[in-house]
């Protein structure tokens, strides 16, 4: 490759900042999001604010560094999220608002929690997007690092993928990437023991599938070792993806990515346990770029830990859904790293 080549590619790379000291993190907010959006306009700001119970979540101690930055440089944030399906009290917009209340948020900043979709058709869903991200003038999505038992790990393409979608996109993401069989179970049993959800057993030396339990995380079809399965139309990662992609290409041109690498857990923050700590803090990230700024994030932590810790951990690659997200959202995830 010549120089010349070279240093076109460098110059593509999207740029992500890489804050080691948390306290920190209002002097890099402000440093960062200066010119970014707008002053004296609303800005949703898209965050999970974790399950009632959840001691790991993020906590408004923890992005009011970055509320009191947004509000210094005179912009009128809102936090936002979308209700869930499953049992919680999540799962409608009145009880969200009890749990944001109960976490805090109340005080940090004005909360929406909408119920409101917009579709968008993907490779293979309709995906209902919120409306409210698809019509505001800026976003800031803020997002908690840690594992996930369908994705290997969460940062900003699950927060939109799965938090930025419609209820019924939610279960589509899930339901679509059930197995179903491809040919004759041989009965090795490797997928029974890597079920995170003891959906599968074995009966009559075939496995037999409990669709009331699966969380259609693909991680048995991923992993048989004879090819006998096949998704219902996708892998979860690959429709993961696509929600993300059909809510990520929909939001408006000035939108902003923050991890915190953090709390770094086994599950996600949609459980009221997330489980242990499974590596150690890391600091904060900050780009442009949605898939640069998650690749980055599991880059440090492996590096970090000098192993791929969300794979040994969840046993799914966590950079697969990163991957099918840069091409749906034809974003590199070759990242240029800066040091703050």
């Amino acid at each position: 490759m010549s120089k010349g080549i070279f240093f076109s590619i460098l110059i593509r790379m999207d740029k992500v900042y890489f804050l080691k000291d948390f306290n920190k993190l209002n002097e890099a907010s402000l440093r960062l999001l200066e010119g970014v959006f707008l002053p004296d306009s609303d800005l949703l700001v898209k965050i999970h604010f974790g399950e009632g119970g959840n001691k790991t979540a993020l906590f408004p101690k923890d992005v009011e560094p970055i509320i009191s930055a947004l509000k210094f440089l005179r912009l009128k944030p809102t936090l936002i999220d979308t209700p869930v399906k499953y049992n919680s009290p999540r799962n409608t917009v009145e009880g969200y608002g009890e749990i944001i209340k109960e976490r805090g948020y109340d005080k940090l900043a004005p909360y929406l929690v909408s119920n409101n979709s917009v579709e968008v058709q993907t490779k293979d869903m309709t995906v209902g997007v919120c409306k409210e991200l698809t019509k505001s003038k800026g976003v800031l999505v803020i997002s908690h690092i840690k594992g996930h038992r369908c994705s290997g790990f969460g940062g900003a393409i699950k927060n939109l993928g799965m938090g930025g979608v419609a209820k019924e996109s939610k279960i589509e993401e899930h339901t679509l990437g059930q197995p179903v069989f491809l040919s004759s179970c041989k009965g090795c049993g490797v997928c029974v023991n890597l079920c995170p959800f003891g959906a599968i057993k074995i009966e009559g030396g075939s496995v037999k599938f409990d669709y009331s339990k699966c969380g259609g995380c693909s991680i048995c079809i991923l992993e048989c070792p004879n090819g006998c399965l096949k998704p219902r139309q996708a892998i979860f990662d690959d429709l993961l993806a696509q929600g993300a992609s059909a809510c990520i290409n929909n939001l408006p041109p000035n939108t902003y990515y923050i991890n915190l690498i953090k709390n770094i857990t086994l599950l996600c923050d949609c459980v009221s346990d997330s489980g242990s700590i499974i590596a150690p803090d890391v600091g904060v990230l900050f780009s442009e770029n949605p898939v640069a700024i998650d690749k980055a994030s599991v880059d440090l932590i492996n590096e970090a830990n000098k192993q791929n810790v969300f794979l040994e951990e969840n046993h799914k690659d966590p950079y697969l859904h990163v991957k099918y997200a840069s091409e749906y959202i034809n974003k590199s995830w070759d990242y240029e790293l800066i040091l703050l």
